[in-house]
């Protein structure tokens, strides 16, 4: 067996392992960019609500009972192991025990997956209707509140690519 292709056997010292302060500075470094990812969220809603208090109850009531299905069943979406599988590949790369590749090819799996579950939840954001008809909610509000969630499902994609584009690059530190 060739010992420069088997870890165990390679007489080269390991790599070098970052001291408890460079991880917290990598871990840092990161914060900025999901804080602010997670602020343009929060700042979304906020601003949905506020400007549909000002057109009224019945938008703002109809776009809560929107919110109600879509956030209930968004979370199969949400797809947050990736970084790990990620970071695992990365840290093999770089002790020479994995190719390269194995992290992109990691994205890709997360990528077809989530495309699958997402076409599910697309149907059930597309069921809005159906749904808030069976749990007998205010009539005059569905037809609202399934039109808010169909304009919600038009950013399904774009949701999943960035949610795994933002955990494969956060990974690579």
């Amino acid at each position: 067996m060739d010992n420069q292709h088997d870890p165990f056997l390679d007489p080269s010292p390991p790599p070098r392992v970052a001291s408890w302060r460079e991880t917290a500075a990598g871990i840092l470094a990161l914060a900025p960019a999901l804080f602010i990812g997670q602020l343009g969220w929060v700042g979304m809603k906020v601003t949905d609500t506020a400007l549909l208090g000002h057109v009224g109850t019945h938008a703002l009531a109809a776009a809560s009972l929107s919110d109600l299905w879509t956030m209930a069943s968004g979370v199969l979406i949400q797809g947050r192991v990736l970084g790990i599988f990620v970071g695992n590949a990365v840290g093999a790369a770089k002790a020479g025990t994995a190719p390269w590749q194995l992290a992109g090819e990691w994205l890709q799996v997360s990528v077809a997956v989530l495309g699958v579950i997402s076409c599910f939840v697309m149907g059930l954001w597309a069921a809005t209707g159906p749904v808030l008809r069976l749990t007998r909610a205010d009539a005059a509000l569905i037809p609202d509140a399934s039109y808010f969630s169909l304009v919600l499902l038009a950013c399904i994609p774009a949701r999943v690519l960035f949610s795994q584009l933002q955990q494969y690059l956060s990974a690579q530190r």
